[in-house]
């Protein structure tokens, strides 16, 4: 039986199967559960190009496109940008190999940093020009990297400062080493940081395809989009697919004003899919408020939002469900709740629990009440040097100071929470590494925990959102209060001791 397409699928088809008539550049803005992948994989099957490439955002939706494209499709090639950029350092050296660790790192950081510098300098030296290569491959002069600094915790402790090593001293080395890991030669090894940053800073990226589609591209920072760009041949085409208001990656880097942006550069037709085969027709008019254009697809149920106050969601979350925060913090507590209750669940982010045992390991302390007095003094030294960077910041380093300072705040309360009946410190370690995972998330027997971010690319069919953690004071809060709607099929329960929610 053959399928019937919407309107504004068969718009997209014609774009991608007749190029005469279309403007040869397109940016199409994909609503959440648009079937956007549905369509993306259907258009590039219906171009005349044979030589086409698909970007995707990691290697478990490359693996994906890949299986959905199935083999009678040879000419198109699905990658990630990493293993894009990796193509591009081949054609200009030989021999090059790849090792997915720090030693490549390690190395650079040796070598600008010679034996003067401590090793706790040195880790941050590291860390800050990884970062630096990934996300902001063209920085050459001091203040390039200091948001990055700031976000990622490559700032060092007063101590050093005070040793002559402080922030610029961490900036600079950095940036020597990027310097260095520029000037690659054949037969070295480069990490993965280096497969976006060396053909973005050293130009070697050269016309490959005839058609290059960019999936979410608003979670692509501004040199992986470099990258996507650079492999098009001259009189090629190119789609960029994703949706400005899923948008809340900005922190780490992300464009997120990347369709708009590439709109006006490329003079791009824009497109739109905005009905969602996903979400309940009373859930998508809830997401109206946030996305006038969202709409709901006609056999859509009619779904339902409830309200439910913060002390009887324990006993209402069941196994398959989300509970969703804009923050880390109170899913701790809850997710000990819920385990206390017998009810298997677990927190997204295996990541964040690793940062969490790094920073008990630092604090060295002998006892659970040694433990919450050095948890505060940490949090509290800490702001206080943001606030001090924040009062003298310049506005375009304002709001990462400031996302800086809430990340500080939401890791003390984790701790703090863990630490609720805890025998000693070892306990509390236990506890993190048994909590936080990224493995088994929306399976049918666990309820899962998740920061907004984390769950985005997911769905359930009931979702429990923490509204009181949601905010609204600029566009990125908005997008996700968005982004946590829409990831509830049936039911969206809003938890919330305020009053009148929706």
């Amino acid at each position: 039986m053959e399928r019937t397409w919407s309107a504004q699928q068969e718009k997209i088809f014609n774009w991608f199967s007749d190029p005469e008539n279309h403007n040869p550049n397109l940016i199409v803005r994909a609503r959440a559960g648009t079937g956007k992948t549905t369509v993306i994989i259907e258009g590039i099957k219906r171009a005349p190009e044979r030589s086409i490439l698909i970007c995707a955002f990691s290697k478990i939706i490359q693996e994906e496109l890949l299986s959905r494209i199935g083999k009678d499709y040879s000419y198109i090639e699905a990658k990630t940008l990493h293993a894009v950029g990796y193509a591009c350092v081949r054609r200009f050296r030989e021999r090059i190999k790849v090792q997915f660790n720090d030693e490549r790192a390690v190395k650079l950081t040796d070598a600008v940093c010679g034996n003067r510098a401590p090793d706790a300098i040195k880790r941050l030296v590291t860390k800050l020009h990884t970062k630096g290569r990934e996300i902001a491959p063209h920085a050459i002069k001091l203040g390039d990297l200091t948001n990055i600094q700031i976000t990622f915790d490559c700032e060092p402790d007063e101590q050093w400062a005070l040793s002559g090593f402080d922030a610029e001293y961490v900036e600079l080395k950095a940036l020597e080493a990027m310097e260095l890991a520029a000037n690659i030669q054949s037969g070295e090894t480069i990490d993965g940081s280096d497969m976006i940053f060396l053909p973005v800073r050293n130009g070697w990226l050269t016309g490959q395809f005839d058609l290059v589609v960019v999936d979410e591209c608003q979670d692509m920072t501004t040199a992986q989009l470099e990258i996507a760009q650079g492999v098009l041949n001259k009189n090629g085409r190119i789609a960029l697919v994703g949706d400005d208001k899923q948008a809340i990656f900005g922190f780490r880097g992300a464009d997120s004003g990347s369709l708009d942006r590439l709109k006006s550069e490329l003079l791009a037709q824009e497109l739109g899919l905005t009905t969602t085969y996903r979400c309940g027709k009373t859930i998508v008019r809830m997401a109206q408020n946030f996305v006038p254009d969202f709409s709901a697809g006609p056999d859509n149920p009619e779904g339902e939002i409830l309200d439910l106050r913060s002390h009887e969601l324990v006993a209402a979350a069941g196994p398959g469900n989300f509970i969703l925060s804009r923050v880390n913090a109170p899913l701790v507590g809850i997710a000990m709740q819920l385990l206390r209750s017998g009810k298997r669940t677990r927190v997204a982010g295996r990541d964040i629990g690793k940062g969490l045992i790094a920073l008990v390991r630092r604090l060295r302390a002998t006892s659970v009440p040694d433990f919450l007095r050095k948890i505060e003094s940490w949090e509290n030294r800490e702001i206080s040097r943001l606030q001090t960077l924040l009062d003298k910041a310049a506005n375009g380093r304002k709001a990462t100071i400031q996302s800086k300072m809430e990340a500080i705040t939401d890791q003390a309360d984790m701790l703090i929470n863990l630490t609720e009946g805890a025998k000693n410190v070892d306990e509390v370690m236990s506890r993190i590494e048994s909590l936080f995972t990224d493995d088994g998330l929306g399976a049918a027997g666990m309820i899962t925990c998740s920061s907004v971010h984390r769950a985005k690319g997911l769905e359930a069919d009931c979702v429990f959102i923490l509204q009181d953690t949601l905010r609204d004071h600029n566009q990125e809060e908005l997008n996700i209060s968005y982004v946590a709607l829409t990831r509830a099929k049936n039911s969206l329960v809003l938890v919330s001791d305020k009053q009148n929610n929706q």
